[in-house]
């Protein structure tokens, strides 16, 4: 991965052996939305994309190096050697945000009707949250899935997911309609309810079905998904085409913890609801420390040991880009303040997750772990085993939540709006309010879950979003969290 500055569009790639991989190249991502659909020879693509075979060989050998695609040899084949992507999308720039109008106020609804979440509205919320910030997952819940599910497979399997399917739309008056005769098709139909947040809960089982197609539906599935949401969130259709290449299977066995790691640091911010990759180390540091507080131009030099004309410099272009501003009510000096939303940054490290992938498969399997609370933990842990992490996104996430519930209780009284946030944390977990002024509430983690960070900071972005919206700014908050039966906090979280 070399060090590109910025950008707004890219891929992000977990490699069977050299960890993470960013790709900005346009025609490098051009060659990789193809190999989603079908597996490619380089004259192939030089006809499909109009460019000479030469510069598509050039392209595809700096994947290969990378180890994102693989390349094989074909026999009696008129294409002596075809291209597949080899790695696992983690996620990317490219967004479909249609459906994303209606998806949040679909999980609000639902909480605000039954007086509590549960881990389906959990990943529902949190995922919104990240595609309104202009984030793709859904090629990382795709592979989570695919996961959750190795090793699994036949007609067995493929009855129990259809009874899984069935299952988790019946208690909610759903009806649900699946085509299999030469792709992938779902149909979601609610008379009553929006069902806007269903993608983001359906997709892991679709990854899923994908990994299994070719023995289940006998021809393989791309790796892609289309979506539609009509009908005031009422209707959901999903389509995943059919792959056109002979049978090729990844072998995830082989991967380590050690294979997950970022070799170098990124950061992604959304600015104007557009995603954005950093990997310039002055660009990071700049927003990194005004996700903290304002700094001036000199404050900034104290902290980040790093010469002011290269501060400056950054900070210019941070500003055109509409990611940083310098507050003119600031007093002397002035100061520069965040525009842009913190989304993710990796961390190095010595030591990466706590190596739990293999026993949230193992649970999941054998029935022990619901199908919600598998893939949020075992995204979790995935993206903590690659060094990224979201923290910053989850108090957003709870900052969006407490904004929906506003213009539809307009009339709640602030007491209503903190005793509605212990509901939002999901069981069995728990949140309770200790005291309200201060306002202090105390999270309660189930001794076997998997996250840590999730229900206290989403709880601190709900409050204190609510009540700057009702009462205006000033309320000291304070969130801690503590696993059941400890009488230490995991995190204490301030404001």
């Amino acid at each position: 991965m070399s060090d590109i500055g910025y950008s707004s569009e890219y891929e992000v790639y977990l490699t069977p052996n050299n960890g993470l991989q960013i790709v900005t190249n346009d025609l490098s991502l051009q060659i990789l939305k193809q190999m989603r659909f079908r597996e490619v020879s380089p004259s192939e693509l030089a006809s499909s994309l109009g460019i000479s075979k030469s510069t598509v060989q050039g392209n595809i050998g700096k994947l290969l190096r990378a180890g994102i695609v693989s390349q094989e040899v074909r026999v009696g084949d008129a294409r002596s050697v075809v291209f597949r992507v080899d790695s696992s999308m983690i996620f990317c720039s490219d967004t479909d945000v249609e459906w994303q109008l209606y998806a949040r106020s679909a999980s609000i609804d639902r909480i605000m009707r039954n007086g509590l979440c549960t881990s389906r509205e959990d990943l529902a919320l949190y995922g919104v949250s990240l595609t309104e910030s202009g984030l793709n997952i859904v090629q990382g819940l795709f592979n989570a899935g695919e996961s959750l599910t190795k090793g699994e497979g036949g007609q067995g399997w493929w009855n129990n997911m259809l009874d899984s399917i069935d299952s988790q739309c019946k208690p909610y008056g759903i009806r649900a309609t699946l085509d299999t005769h030469s792709d992938l098709k779902l149909r979601f139909v609610s008379a009553e309810d929006d069902i806007a947040d269903l993608p983001l809960i359906v997709v892991p089982m679709i990854g899923a079905v994908v990994a299994h197609a070719r023995s289940i539906l006998g021809f393989n599935l791309a790796h892609d998904l289309s979506l539609k949401v009509s009908d005031k969130g009422h209707t959901v259709e999903m389509q995943v085409p059919a792959f056109i290449g002979q049978d090729y299977e990844q072998d995830l066995s082989k991967r380590t913890i050690n294979s997950f790691k970022a070799e170098e640091p990124f950061a992604i911010y959304s600015i104007n609801g557009k995603a954005t990759l950093f990997t310039n180390p002055t660009m990071m540091g700049i927003l990194d420390n005004l996700t903290n507080d304002d700094y001036s131009l000199n404050g900034l030099e104290e902290v980040m040991k790093v010469p002011k004309p290269t501060i400056y410099a950054s900070l210019m272009k941070l500003n055109s880009m509409g990611a940083v501003a310098l507050d003119p009510n600031s007093g002397v000096p002035k100061k520069y303040t965040l525009l842009a939303d913190p989304i993710l940054y990796t961390e190095m490290k010595e030591d990466y997750g706590r190596g739990m992938l293999d026993d949230i498969v193992k649970r999941f399997q054998a029935g022990s772990l619901d199908y919600y609370s598998a893939v949020i933990s075992y995204s979790m842990e995935a993206i903590a085993c690659m060094g990224v992490h979201f923290d910053k996104m989850f108090i957003r996430s709870g900052r969006n939540a407490a904004s929906t519930i506003l213009e539809k209780r307009p009339e709640i009284t602030p007491q209503e709006l903190v005793d509605l946030a212990c509901t939002m944390v999901s069981l069995p977990d728990k949140a309770q309010v200790m005291t309200y002024l201060p306002i202090c509430v105390r999270v309660t983690l189930a001794e076997d879950t998997l996250w840590e960070t999730w229900p206290g900071d989403f709880v601190m972005g709900f409050i204190k979003e609510g009540l700057f919206r009702l009462l205006g700014d000033g309320y000291r908050i304070q969130v801690e969290t503590y696993r059941e039966g400890e009488s230490t906090p995991l995190a204490v979280v301030k404001s």
